[in-house]
Order: C-alpha cells, then structure tokens, then sequence
C-alpha cells in the first residue's frame, strides 16, 4: 500500500508543482524511499538541500544574518559536506524569547524570514491567542509547544514548511516504516487533539492523519488555546482563570475519555475493521490500566498498528519502560509489537525520526536532516557518543533551522539492526541537566491529566547568551 499512501498525500496536496521545487524540495519529494537510497546520493541531495536553505535564511532574515556574521561565517565558506557542521547554530531556548502583549507581532515578524504583514488586531490588549489567530488569517502558522516552566516555543511555519512537515511525516511512516500496514479504508483514532482546533505542535503535527485515512475520530475535540495550557501547568491569573483551572482537572482527565476509546475499539473489532492508533503514550496507558482492571482485551493482530508520540510518563515521577509498553500494549489490544512504532519530533523542526520495528531505533530522514552530536562545549563529537542533539533542518523555509536542542542523545552512522540508509538515534533519549521537561505529548499529558500538579511561570533564558542573536537581548528585562 506504499505507492497509495503517497497518492493519497499527492490528493491532500501535499506534494507542490515540480516546477516550484527547491533543493529541499528534491530532497524530499523527488525521493521515492528515503531509507533506501545510495549513500553518495543521499549525501548530494542533503549538501545541496541544507546549503540552499542556509543561503535562504542568510540572505532573508536580517537578525540570521547578523548572527552569522558574529561567527565570520556566510553561504559562500560552505563548499563540501564537511563545511555543514560550521553553519551558525541558535539555542532552541531562543524561541522562548517571545515579548508579550502587542510587541509579540514584532518579535515573530523579526524571526520569521521575508517580508510579513503585520496582522490586523482588533483589541486593545490583544491575548497571544488572539495574535496567532490573526497570523493564521494571513497563512502563517504560529506553532507552539512548551514545557514544566509554563514558557513557550513558538515557531512561525508559512504555508511550504508546514507541508514539507507533514509530508515528511507521512512518507516516513505511513508509506515506508509501515508501508506493508497501511490501507486507507482503516479507521484512525489520535489520542489527543483535534489538530483543526490548536496550534500546539503536538495536536497540529498529525493533521494529515485525516487525509489519508478513512474515519479519524480524537480523543479531545476542544479548542486548545495557549491560555489553556498555561493554566494546566498552574499559571493561572485572575478570578476567571482560577474557575477554569478548575473545569480543566473536572473535565478533561483521561478516565472521561477512556470509555469512548473502548466502545470505539468494541466496535471496529466486532466489524473486523483495520485500526490506526496514534499519539499520547499516557493515554494509551491509562487504556491499558483500565482493560486490566475490568479484564477485558482485544485482538486486532495484524489489523492493527500504532505510532506514539513521545511524552513516556504517565504522572509526575513515572515513566513508562518502552519495551514493556508495547508487550503490554500486545497483551491487552493483540496488536504486535512489530505494528508498534514510537515518533520522535519537536516544534523547531519538520524532519521527524521514527523507530523501525526490526529494533526500535529512531531512524532520521537523511536526505532532509543533518544531524550533529555536541559536548559540553557545543562542540561536535563523534557517532555512539552521548551528547545534546543538534541538527539543521533544510525543510524551514519560514524561519532559520539551525537548532540546539535540550535533548541529551547517541547517534550511529547506520541501525544497529535494520538495513535501512542514514543515521539513527537509540530508542532512550533524556532531557539534558538544567532543561525542562517536555515531550511531544508532555503538553497532552499536564492539560489533560486530573493530576496536573501547579508550577511557577518562570522566564527561560538562553543558556549561552553569546549564542543569541542581539535583537531580543535588548528588551529582556
């Protein structure tokens, strides 16, 4: 079914006209299986693809371009594959920089690239919420995601990164990891948002799902706002937000939905019906719990498959051992283990890496990614060395892509297991000492959770201040 999955994204229109696409462009749609390219192909298209959108980014975004300067660095120093590594790279806490009130236009109109309108606010003291809706109604998605201090990443992807996001997505998983699954009569449930209802990347990175399946059903068909989310992680200002503080904990834990989730699956199972499942590991734990505890069970076999998302714990100070989830997850719905993959992604990118289901490594699209592994020093080291994950991203066309993460990871050259091309991640990733903890389904996990513990706001400075582009420093205080 993988040539149909990728008719089904050409339908959706994810796949522009050929005759607009960019180096980044052919690297991701003039490639017909990602993992099994040559190496010296996939080295070309790469190079290509990174050095015309650091050239892009260089060329179009003034503060970018102020910053490369600093480190005497410019497109056209970056000659071979190894010339890669040198390209500037920005704190991922530089997007929690954000300035409130109406100065935030400004702020993301300074770091989006080229030239942006600014958007037509109607209110005197205009919410967040507010200014990205306003964004949106000239197509630009402000996409967010934040962590345990409350504090946003925010990242503005235009029209042609969000695409570029979701047809990696897509090509990755439906049409190549699990390919030999996919069929698009399946019925589709995500354990979490609807993603036409928020722009928190945790909800939004999945919207394709209700292309390319059958019936999508969610597991909260709500708006998620920012508001709402800083109140579930126990900012809360004011009288009113105290009282929806409160309807949050009564109405959105995860016990309110797990009934729904089993009649949906009693009846798939009672039609025979194929089923996706995708999303929120707590969710799919707290799933787990409760056919336990009624002693009840499924058995989709190889009708069924799943993909989660990151985010594994279930409360404050459990997580999840992954190999144990999905035996548990094979135990209680008979889905096998092989059907059963875990995504890795993050706002500040549109790569997303993925396990195979030969050993759970989490392989990145290596045509569309150049991944580095840095010391203490923000230093490149070697593969099979723990380290922050860093990576340039050549699909951001909106924003500069070059970024630092606060994940502690160990990258290999190839799978330790599987024959598919490029590098991989082990399955274990941790959060480096003095981040936050997020997670693509932490988010999920606080908002939704009647367990929700509160947290004090705090503002989140870049660690390495020498790192950050001046523009923003200016107006901290």
């Amino acid at each position: 079914m993988a040539n149909r999955a990728l008719e089904m994204l050409d339908k959706a229109g994810y796949i522009p006209p050929k005759s607009s696409w960019t180096p980044p462009d052919e690297a991701l749609y003039g490639v017909k299986e990602l993992f099994r390219l040559p190496e010296d192909k996939v080295t070309e298209l790469q190079f290509k693809a990174v050095k015309y959108s650091y050239q892009n980014w260089y060329n179009n975004c003034e503060w970018y371009h102020g910053y490369s300067n600093e480190f005497d660095m410019n497109p056209e120093k970056i000659k071979t594959p190894e010339d890669l590594s040198k390209i500037p790279m920005v704190s991922h806490r530089f997007y929690k920089t954000y300035l409130e009130g109406p100065d935030f236009i400004n702020w993301i109109n300074q770091i989006h690239i080229g030239k942006q309108k600014n958007p037509k606010i109607n209110k005197n003291n205009p919410s967040l919420d507010n200014m990205i809706d306003s964004f949106a109604e000239l197509g630009l998605l402000t996409t967010y995601s934040s962590g345990t201090s409350g504090r946003f990443s925010f990242i503005p992807k235009d029209r042609i990164t969000f695409i570029r996001s979701q047809y990696s997505l897509g090509k990755m998983g439906i049409s190549e990891i699990l390919g030999e699954w996919y069929d698009p009569d399946a019925y589709a449930y995500l354990f979490g948002p609807n993603p036409s209802r928020t722009n928190m990347w945790v909800g939004k990175v999945v919207e394709l799902m209700g292309y390319v399946y059958k019936d999508l059903q969610y597991a909260l068909d709500k708006d998620i706002t920012t508001q709402l989310v800083r109140i579930s992680l126990g900012d809360v200002r004011g009288i009113t937000e105290k009282v929806m503080a409160t309807a949050i904990k009564i109405l959105n834990s995860t016990s309110k939905m797990i009934p729904n989730i089993i009649k949906w699956l009693e009846e798939r199972e009672s039609n025979g019906d194929k089923v996706f499942l995708a999303e929120a590991p707590f969710i799919f734990q707290s799933l787990i719990e409760r056919l336990e505890k009624d002693g009840k069970s499924f058995d989709f076999g190889e009708k069924g498959a799943i993909i989660t998302g990151g985010g594994w714990k279930t409360h404050e100070d459990v997580k999840i051992p992954m190999s144990n989830f999905r035996s548990n997850v094979e135990k209680t719905l008979g889905i096998p283990e092989k059907n059963h993959v875990d995504l890795y992604t993050m706002v500040e990118s549109n790569w997303h890496a993925m396990q195979c289901p030969e050993g759970h490594y989490l392989h990145l699209p290596p045509t569309i990614v150049y991944p580095m592994v840095l010391d203490e020093n923000l230093k490149p080291i070697g593969y099979e060395e723990t380290g922050r994950l860093a990576f340039i991203d050549p699909l951001a066309n909106s924003y500069p892509g070059a970024i630092i993460t606060g994940d502690m990871v160990k990258l290999y050259e190839q799978c330790p297991v599987c024959d598919r091309v490029g590098p991989v991640l082990a399955p274990e990733i941790r959060r480096a000492s003095g981040e936050e903890v997020r997670g693509c389904a932490e988010e999920m996990r606080r908002l939704i959770d009647e367990q929700t513990p509160e947290l004090m706001h705090d503002l989140v400075c870049t660690p390495d201040m020498s790192r950050m582009p001046l523009m923003l420093l200016e107006k901290e205080d």
